[in-house]
């Protein structure tokens, strides 16, 4: 996923949040709240694929060794705290701390918990998750991205 991939995502998400606002059946607003946990997920894989690749291209010298780690970074799944903070590490120890540190635990608990309710819909479990909470999540959610920019770009 590109750049343009999670902003289409971004407004998919946005539209989304409207159409809940119309005349809708309990049972069609449960759905819509899990279709836009699934695609608060794809935002956060797309941004964090996104982010490190441009940080690789940065940083990491010569065009084969890029491409490496750019091929590798297309395979991150998933992005719960604890695997981008472990990813980030590979890189740069020091960004990883300053990335933790510098994102409250309002937003890991998002970022973990959009990663959770999109794996238990993905594997046909049920999940409560509300059009309000997936809101909040996906909200905090953009804020992390912000920080992954600002501490890679750094």
């Amino acid at each position: 996923m590109s750049y343009r991939d999670a902003k289409r995502l971004e407004r998919a998400i946005h539209s989304a949040r409207n159409e809940a606002r119309t005349e809708m059946s309990d049972e069609n607003r449960a759905w819509l709240a899990q279709i836009m946990t699934v695609w608060a997920s794809g935002y956060l894989e797309s941004t964090c694929r996104n982010e490190l690749s441009s940080y690789a291209s940065r940083n990491c010298g010569h065009p084969h060794v890029v491409n490496f780690v750019v091929k590798y970074i297309n395979n991150f799944r998933n992005p719960k705290m604890g695997k981008i903070l472990a990813l980030i590490g590979r890189f740069d120890g020091d960004l990883a701390t300053q990335l933790e540190a510098s994102v409250d635990a309002r937003i890991q608990e998002s970022v973990n918990s959009i990663v959770g309710i999109r794996n238990l819909v993905a594997h046909g479990r049920q999940s409560t998750v509300t059009i309000a909470q997936i809101s909040e999540h996906f909200d905090n959610a953009r804020k992390f991205a912000r920080k992954l920019k600002e501490v890679l770009s750094a």
